[in-house]
């Protein structure tokens, strides 16, 4: 595959086009070992090398900064594997995978300045295994389970403080350097019965047992945040965080799960499943009810019906993920220290963190593990004998979702001293978060006609919750219901369409069209009011996500054909060339929206996906 900027658009917010090119190289191979059909082997390698570039586009203290910043990506992925099949109908494979990825300038972009990125480079060897044992046609068990290890540094481009001017711009130093390594295990074991109308599927499931490294350095020359540009040139800042103390760190995480499931088909038009899944995951060791119940019924009023009703529901158990616990044990007040100073001289001096309280990540004692509801019933009919019109309605509601407040923020209304004078800010991980959302999906798929085949989607959709992840904190922490409003994400009409048509075995054609309405924009005053070291603060009575941001119109385009170099059945050679369009209308889609009032680029995007691009793949079989 290649691309180059010659070809393309220029970037809404680039003065001069960016020198962007993309070269992807993939390959695989495969047959078999030796004399043997029942040992094969294969071997796949890609490499992608994708010279990126960001694009700045800010005002600073000296005018308006635009800068296109090369942010170069280099992956390479390989890997392979032996298969063996038994005479009894086992099979067995292993394999090894190597991957290895690198960036450079990471972060940069919009109002990030090039000084304030850095840079990562990741490599991951994994082990996989898998085997298949027949105890009869009706019963299987199906084993599979992999280790690996994975390291990935990041350094950031230069070692100064970090200034952050909000909404304006970042500069300064990433503040960002950090190794995070790990040796980890998931695997599963299945096993599959069938008896008359039950098809039945139990087991164990270990999505991660890992152990983790983390080194944290971030933060040691601090990051100073301002309210606004005046205040940056006055050197005040409101606020100030820096890193000390020992950031090296090893846990265990364990995450286990065991399940069960029966599929039953009780009429040749009516089917029913049931199953429940238990979870498990160390650190939220103390919930012990962990059980995910989950059903789904398909039916047909008649045998020979064009009509099919489906419906269901499930209850399913969120990870949290390593980063809250390494904070968990990182910021306990005595291994890695944290300071955060309200109104502080610029810069601080280790002088100015003396008699300062060192601030604490806490877990509230009442935190589980969250979990969404989901629903859906719908309703699909055949409407030619290759495609089908559907209607759906699907639900869910996030249930003790994670958040964070500040449990040692100052009270309202004085905003005075932090009620305990000895510590800092509290940060408290709570699973008091709640997420509600409701969707109407109409949906058309299938092949209209001989030549043509595609999906048309439309969906209606509306999500509210008052958290947006373990690292969100409300405007208010001693009111987090009042951050109650539209999802970050929420997006209220989707339009997809992707089609493929097949031209007299001359050309394949492809379209993909994308019509969404915009995500809402969160509306801050860049302050910190209520100097609880959070600049998130929004003017009385403006709620969270209130401000509509920008639709997103997307248009794909592509034709490709294929030259037969061979005749012969068994020994196909062929060579397909297709070209690529992204984005045809070189339609500006906006990806970031500044929301601080006391930003000049209040209201205004500073960020946009790339312009419209064209690419050329080549492939051959053989």
């Amino acid at each position: 595959m290649f691309r180059d900027a010659v070809f393309d658009a220029t970037n809404k917010f680039a003065i001069t086009k960016p020198a962007e090119r993309r070269q992807y190289y993939e390959g695989s191979l495969s047959g078999p070992l030796g004399h043997s059909k029942k040992t094969t082997f294969l071997l796949s390698l890609d490499e992608d090398l994708d010279d990126l570039q960001a694009v700045v586009n800010t005002i600073g203290p000296e005018g308006p900064i635009n800068d296109n910043v090369p942010a170069p990506l280099r992956h390479f992925f390989g890997s392979g594997r032996v298969f063996h099949d038994f005479a009894n109908g086992d099979q067995f494979w292993i394999g090894y995978s190597y991957e290895r990825q690198t960036n450079q300038n990471q972060n940069v972009g919009g109002i990030v300045l090039r000084e304030a990125g850095y840079g990562t480079k990741g490599q991951e060897h994994e082990i996989n295994v898998s085997y298949r044992h027949l105890f009869s046609p009706r019963l299987i068990n199906q084993l599979r389970f992999l280790v690996g290890h994975f390291d990935r540094p990041i350094t950031s481009n230069n070692e100064h403080f970090q200034t952050v001017v909000a909404g304006t711009f970042v500069g300064g130093g990433a503040q960002a350097d950090s190794k995070r390594t790990e040796y980890h295990f998931d695997g599963t074991d299945i096993v599959s019965y069938v008896s008359g109308k039950h098809a039945i599927n139990f087991g164990i499931d270990v999505p991660d047992i890992s152990r983790r490294g983390e080194d944290d350095f971030t933060n040691q020359a601090g990051t100073y945040t301002f309210p606004s540009l005046a205040d940056y040139e006055a050197g005040k800042p409101s606020t100030v965080l820096v890193q000390s103390g020992h950031g090296h760190l090893v846990f265990l995480e364990k995450v286990l799960s065991g399940f069960v499931e029966d599929n039953v088909r009780l009429r040749p038009n009516f089917s029913f499943s049931a199953g429940v899944r238990y979870y498990w995951q160390n650190y939220f060791h103390d919930i012990t009810n962990n059980f995910a119940p989950r059903f789904g019924f398909a039916f047909a009023p008649s045998k020979d019906s064009k009509t099919v009703i489906r419906g269901g529901a499930g209850l399913f158990f969120d990870r949290s993920g390593p980063r809250p616990i390494a904070d968990l044990l990182h910021f306990d007040g005595v291994h890695l220290l944290r300071f955060v100073i309200n109104s502080p001289p610029f810069p601080v001096t280790p002088a100015d963190l003396e008699g300062v309280p060192s601030s604490v990540v806490t877990l509230d004692p009442r935190a589980r593990i969250p979990y969404t509801v989901q629903y859906s019933a719908g309703i699909e009919r055949q409407v030619t004998p290759k495609s089908t019109l559907s209607a759906t309605y699907v639900g869910s509601r996030g249930i003790k979702m994670f958040r964070s407040v500040d449990a040692n923020a100052p009270l309202p209304p004085l905003f005075g001293p932090r009620p305990v004078s000895n510590l800092g800010q509290d940060r408290q991980i709570q699973s008091d978060g709640y997420q509600k959302s409701n969707a109407l999906e109409l949906t058309f798929r299938g092949s209209p006609t001989k030549f043509l085949t595609g999906q048309v989607q439309y969906t209606f959709s509306k999500t509210y919750n008052n958290t947006s992840g373990v690292t969100f904190f409300p405007a208010n922490s001693y009111d987090p219901s009042a951050d109650w409003a539209l999802s970050d994400n929420d997006r209220r009409h989707k339009f997809d369409l992707l089609g493929s048509a097949q031209v007299r075995r001359l050309l394949v054609l492809g379209v993909a069209l994308s019509l969404y309405a915009g995500k809402p924009v969160n509306v801050t005053t860049g302050r910190d009011d209520n100097h609880d070291g959070i600049t998130n603060d929004r003017l009385a009575g403006v709620a969270r996500n209130t401000m509509p941001g920008p639709g997103l119109i997307n248009l794909d385009f592509s034709v490709a054909h294929d030259f037969l170099l061979s005749k012969a059945p068994d020994h196909a050679k062929t060579f397909t060339l297709s070209l690529n369009s992204f984005n045809v209308l070189n339609h500006p889609n906006y990806v970031t929206y500044v929301g601080v009032m006391a930003s000049p680029s209040f209201g205004r995007p500073v960020q946009a996906q790339p312009p419209r691009r064209f690419q050329m793949d080549m492939q051959f079989k053989f």
